[in-house]
């Protein structure tokens, strides 16, 4: 007799970077996942707390919420926790969503947005990117309708690297409905360093439909730990806290966060390095007569026409990368790691 199960055939399966476990010699530039790792003090603090795993994290995360405010400005009441921003994209459209009604997002951004909206029930509403690539938040806007219930934006976009300017950004905000729910997902604000970006979190107070997205798994080192938040309005929060699970975010998780945040030095040494080595393999790569755009994240975007036969060829020189619709995307390793991708890039150029 056949299993009965809700037919989700509909929803694409995410594809996760490859793992280099049980492989030798194999080098992985697919997840942009930081390769310096996290500050010293995280694994002190993940030490110290390995003695209390038998208890249960708390549920609020207090501390960490408060680590949060200290840091940012904001009372701690404006922080939800989620194991990764990853779960705070899949509660969203739990609150907002239903059958009938729709996400916005771009042709070309992080896939969990839409896996996210499809498991809620709802419909997705793709925009087209600009020729260069760049979010048309003019088509955004258009798209709006009276079923629209919630609105995706990655700055700086994923897979693209590319960033919506500080004017730009807030003329769109100002022009949205105020009863539509806005994210803005800054995943790798921290890697940006051009002076036209400004975070959502300026714009914050002014815009209570706002949402901002941040993880600790980029600069910080702590993908594996599953550790993210969201900063929005009290009410805003109150409402998302009631799709959140019970215990979501673990106690190593908290401790590491918090130790994370106060080694800003730390942080700083790795986005410089990341910083360095973007400029260097980005050029390198120009210079061997690849398109590939500008970034301002942990990773480049190389448009392709057959993304996934030269991820394979990449891969047979052992650099995993990430073949995507449209073209490949490349995480900035170490200085070691991006000699050995620009050696095997030249010999295909």
């Amino acid at each position: 007799m056949a299993l009965r199960w809700n037919d989700l055939s509909h929803i694409p399966l995410y594809e996760p970077g490859k793992p280099i476990d049980g492989l030798e010699d194999v080098i992985k530039l697919a997840s942009n996942e930081n390769p310096y790792g996290p500050s010293p003090k995280v694994t002190e603090a993940i030490l110290a707390a390995l003695g209390e795993v038998y208890l249960y994290p708390d549920g609020a995360g207090r501390a960490l919420k408060q680590t949060l405010s200290e840091y940012y400005g904001f009372p701690p009441e404006f922080f939800i926790l989620g194991a990764g921003a990853d779960e705070l994209i899949s509660m969203l459209p739990v609150l907002t969503l239903g059958p009938g009604r729709e996400a916005i997002m771009a042709e070309i951004t992080f896939p969990m947005y839409r896996i996210a909206t499809l498991l809620a029930g709802g419909r997705v509403r793709t925009v087209s990117m600009t020729d260069h690539y760049d979010l048309d938040l003019s088509a955004h806007l258009t798209a709006i309708h009276e079923k629209t219930g919630l609105m995706y934006i990655a700055n700086p976009n994923n897979p693209t690297g590319k960033i919506v300017d500080r004017e730009a950004l807030l003329s769109f905000l100002k022009r949205v409905p105020d009863d539509l729910i806005v994210v803005l997902d800054e995943a790798y604000a921290e890697y940006v360093t051009d002076e036209a970006y400004a975070s959502a979190l300026t714009f914050l107070p002014d815009f209570p439909n706002l949402i901002v997205l941040r993880t600790f798994s980029k600069a910080y080192g702590l993908a594996g730990l599953r550790i993210g938040y969201g900063i929005a309005h009290p009410e805003l929060i109150t409402a998302l806290e009631r799709t959140r699970k019970p215990f979501n975010t673990s106690r190593l998780a908290q401790q590491a966060a918090i130790a994370a945040l106060g080694d800003q030095a730390y942080v700083a040494r790795v986005i410089q390095a990341t910083v360095n080595e973007r400029t260097r393999v980005y050029q390198t790569i120009v210079e061997e007569g690849w398109d590939v755009l500008p970034s301002e994240t942990n990773f480049l975007f190389l448009p392709h026409a057959d993304p996934r036969t030269l991820a394979y060829t990449l891969e047979e020189k052992g650099i995993i990368v990430r073949p995507l619709a449209g073209g490949l995307r490349v995480t900035i390793g170490t200085p070691e790691q991006n000699d050995r991708l620009l050696q095997a890039v030249s010999t295909l150029s």
